[in-house]
Formats: structure tokens, sequence, C-alpha cells
């Protein structure tokens, strides 16, 4: 079971390990703002922020949803804004 925030909401999936992020964001959430690219994280089309609790402070780093593993956002907050 994978949980994590996307968009300030709660999200709780059992999709498979092998889900992009990307993937999950676009079909299954039906967000649509981050878009397809190359599909190789070279263009940055479908960059995100992962935020993470850290000493504290929520600490955020852009990734590429393409090549992110959907198990990678687990206990994270994810915006796509």
């Amino acid at each position: 079971m994978i949980q994590f925030f996307l968009n300030n909401r709660l999200i709780t999936t059992d999709k498979p390990a092998s889900t992009t992020l990307l993937d999950f964001i676009r079909y299954d959430e039906n967000l649509r703002g981050t878009k397809i690219g190359c599909r190789e994280g070279d263009c940055g089309a479908c960059t995100v922020l992962i935020g993470s609790l850290k000493e504290g402070k929520m600490e955020y780093m852009s990734v590429t949803s393409c090549l992110t593993p959907l198990p990678n956002a687990h206990r994270k907050t994810c915006c796509n804004r």
C-alpha cells in the first residue's frame, strides 16, 4: 500500500510498483497539468515537486515524474502545479 499527499489530498493506492508517478498523476488522478514529453527525463515537461520532512521542515526537490516509480512518493508530499 502506497500513501502520499498529492496537492494536499491524501492518496492511498495499491498500484504496481512499476507504475510511474507521471502515469498515476495523469491517468489515475486525471491531473493533466503534468505533461508527457520525452518519457526519458530530458525535457522536463513532467517535472513535479516531492517534499519530505527534514529536521522539522518541509524540503522539496524537483523530479521528472516519467522516471520516478510511484513507490518513491510513499510518505511524501507531491505537487504538480
